[in-house]
């Protein structure tokens, strides 16, 4: 019976892996300036609470986000409806967060963040930047 046992010890470091957490840097805004970072982590079985703090920006302005399946240029689609996703005003320090509630990200699948102005389609190459998250064990 050495075999269940093994299989069942794979299983259990196989799940220990997965934390459902996530990060994401994008070290240079475009035209903001400024820089922004993601982090995500499960909240229950079936959703993520997402963070993304922004870091001298211009003060005052209207940030939009989302997070898409895929990796960082291939213009996806958004995990959830674009309402999931507040606009972050920024502060007159140039800092500002937005926090979100999307369904449960899925292990060893691509995501990335996009960051883009408000008034805009939003887009991967057109936006202030994005980046590809990182799964943390």
């Amino acid at each position: 019976m050495a075999v269940p046992s093994a299989l069942h010890a794979q299983d259990s470091s196989a799940l220990a892996k997965v934390s459902g957490k996530w990060t994401a840097t994008i070290a240079q805004l475009n035209i903001l300036r400024g820089s922004a970072d993601l982090s995500v982590a499960p909240k229950g079985a079936k959703e993520s609470r997402v963070k993304l703090s922004l870091r001298l920006v211009p003060i005052n302005r209207q940030v939009a986000w989302d997070i898409v399946a895929g990796r960082c240029g291939d213009e996806g689609r958004p995990v959830s409806a674009a309402a999931a996703f507040r606009q972050i005003l920024t502060r007159n320090d140039g800092s500002g967060e937005g926090m979100a509630t999307i369904p449960l990200l899925e292990a060893g699948k691509p995501y990335y963040v996009r960051v883009f102005s408000p008034g805009e389609v939003p887009s991967d190459r057109a936006g202030y930047g994005c980046a590809n998250l990182s799964e943390l064990p």
